[in-house]
């Protein structure tokens, strides 16, 4: 597994420039949304799981997941909580 500085330093050469971390509880729920900005998940530790275009899938640590702007979703986190890096293209 890639540490989270190598992750960060990847996003950035790919041209993310908005970097954030998230540590988000057990089982919470983030109902149907989009996002104005492309965006690029990898998964720490820990699992969430996303219903998009219909199609479900988890993401587990070491996945990870492009999001183009726009693209409706939800998300939910798994049992065991989820760290995970958010990239955004401004």
């Amino acid at each position: 597994m890639p540490e989270v500085q190598e992750i960060k330093n990847r996003m950035k050469g790919d041209g993310f420039t908005l970097i954030t971390e998230y540590n988000d509880p057990a089982n919470e729920h983030f109902p149907l949304h989009d996002h104005e900005r492309d965006e690029f998940l990898v998964v720490i530790s820990g699992s969430i799981s996303f219903a998009a275009d219909n199609e479900e899938f988890v993401l587990s640590a070491g996945d990870e997941r492009f999001f183009p702007a726009k693209q409706s979703h939800s998300a939910t986190i798994g049992p065991s909580g989820c760290f995970y890096i958010v990239g955004e293209k401004e």
